[in-house]
């Protein structure tokens, strides 16, 4: 079993992150700007407090830690304003693991990052209906080229809607192309999950939905 760094735990799917690693027999630290958010209690769980873009919190976190499942947001839709808040966490993160020698992180990322998905969704969809993603998806383009330059183990998760609901089947696509709108918080925990010790994707971003 592992010991895994998490940052984004209060989130839908960062939650069940936690839940599903700590079911399975892991060890996990949560990073919490809140500490007191995190309400699951678990013998093999600690949540630390602070600052995903502090240097000192996220050493707090990463150190002694076997990988990292990054799965920080800026929340729901954000407020539409230019954001760096998730590439500028997983620089440091990076900069942090090589410190300390952790090899592996797994990234939440969008489709729409890295040109995936279709033509018609990234050139006609976003610009005219789903405006609040396009910086999103431009702070997820600056962290998968942090991936790409580091070092590290990696793999970036480029995810459509995730929403409510149990676990189901997943499709899985190197483009983003031919998949489905949507994918449930549990499907994608788990994927996510899976990746800290499968070298299927590694250094590479699927795109995956139900």
């Amino acid at each position: 079993m592992s010991r895994i760094a998490v940052f984004g735990a209060t989130g839908l799917t960062g939650g069940l992150v936690v839940r599903q690693a700590l079911a399975q027999g892991h060890e996990v630290i949560a990073l919490a700007r809140d500490p007191g958010s995190v309400t699951l209690r678990h013998t093999s769980l600690r949540v630390i407090g602070g600052s995903p873009i502090s240097v000192t919190d996220v050493e707090r976190c990463i150190q002694g830690a076997d990988a990292v499942i990054h799965c920080l947001g800026i929340g729901g839709k954000g407020d539409g304003r230019p954001t760096s808040l998730v590439s500028d966490s997983v620089r440091l993160v990076l900069a942090t693991m090589q410190d300390h020698g952790v090899r592996r992180i797994v990234c939440m990322s969008n489709i729409g990052a890295g040109h995936s998905g279709t033509w018609f969704a990234n050139r006609i969809v976003i610009p005219l209906f789903l405006r609040w993603l396009i910086p999103i998806i431009e702070d997820k383009n600056r962290m998968e080229s942090a991936l790409c330059a580091s070092a590290v183990d990696w793999v970036s998760v480029r995810l459509p809607n995730i929403v409510a609901g149990v676990d189901k089947p997943i499709r899985v696509s190197a483009d983003g192309r031919g998949l489905g709108f949507s994918i449930t918080a549990e499907s994608a925990a788990r994927f996510l999950l899976e990746q800290v010790s499968s070298d299927r994707y590694l250094r590479q971003a699927p795109s995956i939905s139900n």
